[in-house]
């Protein structure tokens, strides 16, 4: 434990030089870790846990480990703050991420305590590596892809997977939906899923490979689609979340490419010919269906806006999960359980041409990258102000139709 009292001291001194200048009052906190859930899934609880404490109103964030589940941060000027936990467990020959967080701990006076629930998840195959939703200016957001990766040692399958943006809150958070159903800590909830095509070994993804999803398949650099301000191009992409040839609303025709056509399988509400995520961020899960999907039986949230209406998506079926908002003021209400995603990442503005990435872990010696997954979107993402396909190399699957059209 030297290294969390080292860190929290020199944070200290740092804290307490600044609040000597400003005579700023500061506080000695604590945070402890309950892994009820934990233990009761039969995992052995790590020996310690990475925390960050985080204040993104003023840019400041204290990180230190925990010892016997505890960590005591000093000089924290009273507020509310984010609190994350994250390590990783070997058991059974699997990998654990065990996570959680507090988005609203308030620490306010000497000795206050706030207490972060943990819950483990076995890491993913697959993994979003790249998401770009801003779109760029004149409001073109027809160029949103996202890039999944295989970042494990074994050949992972697309078939039958889906992808869909999560549901929790009315647009402006003030109303956090209250879902009618058994068990909804269970779930999270759609308005749209798209699935992809395959019989279950039709589409392999190898170790270092990526399929890349894009909301319409083609060059979107050119003049008469952007104006030449989009950054990407996505003639290449394996799929596009297009069913067939559809005019827009404002008389663009979305051509059918060579990408391979998701199926639309959840439609909640209003019905588009593509698939819209928000410009502003949104969460975005990649889950494979242990039953069936059926476009009924919708549920409606009893405090439910226009947008309360969906189906829900068992969170056992979930691979992987990645949360993203508008500005640092959302911090405090994000909408995935903390057992996918214990974080959140913002870009700087709506149509502003920037994507988030997922951080390098680490390179094998076969030159196949690994890439950082904590369950933790504001520890694994950084943003980008260059969207790209397949940054850092990332394979291309051999079945890819553009390669074999």
């Amino acid at each position: 434990m030297k290294h969390s009292k080292i860190t929290l001291m020199v944070l200290a001194v740092l804290a307490t030089i600044g609040c000597q200048k400003t005579g700023t009052k500061t506080i000695t906190v604590n945070v402890k870790v309950d892994e009820e859930k934990v233990v009761a899934a039969g995992i052995t609880a790590p020996e310690s846990y990475d925390v960050k404490i985080s204040n993104f109103a003023t840019g400041v964030t204290i990180e230190a480990k925990t010892e016997n589940g505890i960590t005591t941060a000093t000089n924290i000027v009273p507020g509310v703050y984010t609190v994350s936990v994250n390590a990783t467990q070997n058991q059974g020959g699997f990998t654990y991420t065990i996570a959680g967080s507090e988005g609203n701990a308030s620490f306010l006076a000497d000795g206050d305590v706030v207490t972060v629930k943990v819950d483990a998840v076995k890491e993913a195959a697959l993994v979003f590596k790249e998401i770009y939703y801003t779109g760029v200016k004149d409001y073109y957001f027809r160029d949103q892809f996202y890039e999944i990766y295989n970042n494990s040692t074994d050949v992972a399958y697309a078939d039958g997977l889906c992808i869909a943006e999560t549901i929790f809150a009315s647009a402006d958070k003030s109303i956090i939906y209250d879902w009618p159903i058994e068990n909804a800590d269970q779930y999270v909830f759609v308005k749209v899923v798209w699935q992809m095509p395959g019989d279950g070994h039709t589409y392999p993804i190898k170790p270092g490979e990526s399929f890349v999803i894009a909301q319409w398949a083609t060059n979107h650099k050119a003049d008469n689609l952007s104006k030449g301000l989009s950054p990407v191009d996505l003639t290449g992409a394996e799929f596009e979340a297009v069913e067939k040839e559809s005019t827009a609303p404002n008389g663009l025709v979305l051509t059918d490419n060579p990408a391979l056509n998701m199926k639309k399988v959840i439609q909640a509400g209003y019905a588009m010919p593509q698939w819209l995520t928000s410009v502003s961020g949104s969460q975005y899960i990649l889950f494979k269906p242990s039953k069936e999907l059926k476009n009924a039986d919708f549920i409606t949230a009893t405090n439910a806006d226009y947008n309360g209406v969906g189906r829900e998506v068992l969170i056992s079926d979930i691979i992987d999960a990645v949360q993203t908002v508008s500005d640092e003021t959302r911090m405090n209400v994000l909408g995935l359980p903390t057992v996918l995603d214990a974080g959140a990442v913002w870009c700087s503005g709506i149509y502003v041409g920037e994507s988030i990435a997922r951080k390098i872990k680490e390179t094998r010696p076969d030159g196949t990258n690994v890439y950082q997954d904590t369950n933790n979107t504001s520890n694994d993402f950084e943003v980008k102000k260059d969207p790209q396909v397949r940054r850092y190399g990332a394979g291309v699957p051999s079945w890819n139709t553009w390669i074999n059209k």
